[in-house]
This record gives C-alpha cells, structure tokens and sequence, in this order.
C-alpha cells in the first residue's frame, strides 16, 4: 500500500479558474492525494478513479452529504440522499423529465431560445451571461416547473451570495432567502393550483405518506440552484469555445449534424460542476491508497474529464473526438437527473445561431473561479454579432 500524498487542495480558494486547470494536471500527476483544509479529505482526479467511485455509490455515499466541508443538516432532495430514499425521490423528478416529455418540450423551448437571441442580436449583442445565458433556464424553471418570474428573477443574486457563504455556514444559514422563496411558492401552489409540475408534487407520496413540506422545500431547491447554474455556465463555455475559433463556427454551419458532438465536447472540456463530495462507508482502496471509512472524498469531474488516459489529447478541445464517457453530468445512481433537458437547450442554442451573423469578442471576457468550489463558467461574456460573409474554399469563416 502506498503512502499517500499530501497536497493544499483547497476547491474553495480557486478565484481563477483558468488557473484550475493546472492545479487539476498536478492533481492527477501524483494520483490519489489528500488535503488537510476542511477537517481533511482524500482527492480523486484521475477518470478511472473518478469513474470507480462513481460506480460505487455505497461506498462513496451521497447520504452524508456531497459538499466538503460538511455544512450541517442541509440535505438536498434527492442529491444528498442514498437509498431507499434517494430511489423515491429521485424518480419525483426523472418522472417528469422523461425522453418523450422531452421531446415535448422541444418546441417550446425553441421559441423562447429564438426569441432570447433574437432580442440579442437586435441589440447588436451585449452580454452573453447576463442576457442569455442566464435568462434561458430561468424561463425554463418558469415554462418547466412552474415557478412565477417574480421568484426566478431572484435566484442568480440569491445563489450567489450563498456560494460565498456556504463554506462557513450552515446550508440553511447560506440559502435562508431562497428557502424562503421556494416556501412561498409553495404556499402560492396551494393557494391557486395552477396545472404545473409542482401543484403535481403536493399531492404525492413518499413510502406510502404524504410528502411533507420539508421535503418539498429541499426538492424546489435543488431545482433553483441546479436548474440554472449549470445551464448557464455550459452555455457560457459554449460561446466561448465558439468565439475564440471562428473556423468551428463555420464548420458548424456546414455541418449542423454536428452539433450534438459539439455540445459533448463543451461539456466534457469546461466541466461546469468541477467537483462534488462523498463520504465513504467501509474501507477502500483506490489506486493503491487506502481510504478509511467515515472519510471524505473529492471527486475532480473537471480533472478526469481532462485525463490524457482516457481521452486523447485531452486539453484540447476537439468536437471530432468523441467525447462518450466524459463525467460532466456524473454516472450511475446519482446522474443529473435534467441531462437530457440541459443536452437539449445548448443543442437548440446552437441550432439558432447557425442561422445568424457569426459572433466574436466585444471585449475582455472575465471566467472567474470556482463558486461554492464547484460551479464554474464565464461570469462576463460580451459579445457582439458580425456582418454576414462567404465561406472561404475550406469552409473556414474569416
């Protein structure tokens, strides 16, 4: 057995997450390490330890919670569950996002996205976060699950400052506002019964009771944080990794059929939930290391999907790649539930702005850290519309 290596790591001390990325390099260089911040625990970067975790989901437990350091009795439905739990109130979601409501959802969904970036073209741009990124979940949270505008309009503020909050503070403390909002609009459901996903989920059941308000709050909420900020920062990635080469945009446009791949390729290489906690419960060897029972466990998404051992080339971005297998969404048990629907809306982002004038920089772009030590993406993205041109004889837009 091999000793282990000590490392900094602190995921919450990250202000730059450009800079993240090398840190993930060395990280995976010495293997399984561990980190003395936050009470302690051992890191795992590395995709086929990432992966063997994840595979794992009794021994790297959810149920203690996934965020380092433990921040009290603030368990999110279902993420911070293990079963028979978790089982059931995980299906409360995958049971209203299935492939064929999906589907459903498409046209929808394509008129708010054209009419997002409609509105940003005809302003001549501006930024990307603030007027589309950000915007498109929100009006998915309203169309999707029901939430009033006048409550989704306060969820990015709200998230945000709990984020600078949550490493010190109690869960309930950190997000004490948008407990607040959720219970509100729990009690506006009860009160006007609108025909929506969440007048649905108070009449139902849990092990044969019925749900309680606790529960129903700690569900909406994992929908407000979740529901927007991944979303919204893979769509930034998106637009970024479209701008800064403007040969892929071209490319795109002769070749929309590869826009699916596109959108693996951005969630594979910008990871916009970099790393997620767990709590092992036995004993467990992984490359080599022993972990102890009752440790807890860092799971870098960000550093395995970057992981030369699985992926070619892997700090490249390369839409011809292939990019099946990358952990951006996490595996098994505990996979984001709303993939599909995420998968869906920057599939329909891109299949809008292939039809419009190419987009490039208006200035400096500001990627700034990790928030919470997880979420990452693109806080100031502007952005503005080119002319339309000819494509050269390589296809290449110029």
């Amino acid at each position: 057995m091999q000793a282990v290596p000590q490392c900094p790591f602190d995921h919450h001390a990250i202000t730059d997450a450009e800079a993240a990325w090398g840190t993930y390099d060395q990280l995976r260089d010495q293997g399984v390490t561990h980190s003395r911040e936050h009470g302690g625990f051992y890191v795992l970067s590395r995709y086929e330890h990432v992966l063997a975790a994840l595979r794992d989901p009794d021994t790297f437990a959810s149920g203690q919670g996934t965020r380092i350091p433990a921040i009290g009795d603030g368990m999110i439905i279902p993420l911070d569950f293990d079963p028979p739990g978790h089982t059931a109130y995980r299906a409360l979601i995958t049971e209203h996002v299935t492939p064929e409501s999906v589907r459903g959802m498409v046209p929808g969904l394509r008129e708010m996205i054209d009419g997002l970036i409609d509105g940003f073209h005809a302003k001549g741009g501006g930024d990307w976060v603030a007027e589309v990124g950000l915007p498109l979940p929100l009006n998915v949270l309203v169309q999707v699950v029901g939430f009033a505008p006048e409550t989704v309009a306060q969820f990015r503020d709200l998230t945000a400052q709990s984020w600078k909050q949550i490493s010190e503070q109690d869960l309930f403390a950190a997000r004490a506002g948008l407990f607040e909002l959720v219970r509100r609009e729990l009690q506006r459901h009860r009160e006007t019964r609108p025909d929506d996903y969440i007048t649905s989920l108070i009449g139902k059941e849990i092990d044969g009771r019925p749900i309680t308000d606790d529960e129903l709050q700690r569900l909406l909420l994992a929908f407000a944080v979740a529901g927007h900020e991944t979303t919204m920062n893979a769509s930034g990635s998106m637009l970024r990794y479209l701008v800064e080469d403007p040969a892929r945009q071209g490319r795109l446009r002769e070749k929309p059929e590869l826009i699916p791949a596109f959108v693996e390729e951005v969630l594979r290489y910008s990871s916009p939930v970099q790393c997620i906690g767990r709590c092992t419960t036995r004993d467990v060897e992984i490359g080599g290391v022993r972990i102890p029972a009752g440790s807890r466990v860092l799971l870098v998404y960000a550093g395995a999907n970057r992981d030369t051992a699985r992926f070619d080339h892997a700090d490249a971005f390369d839409v011809d790649r292939g990019a099946a297998g990358h952990l951006a969404f996490g595996f098994g048990r505990h996979q984001c539930a709303g993939a599909l629907l995420a998968r869906t809306e920057l599939r329909l982002v891109l299949e809008k702005l292939v039809t419009m004038p190419e987009v490039e920089y208006a200035g400096a772009p500001d990627f700034g850290g990790l928030e919470g030590g997880a979420m990452s993406g693109p806080s100031y993205l502007p952005l503005r519309f080119t002319s339309n041109r000819s494509p050269d004889g390589a296809g290449a837009w110029r």
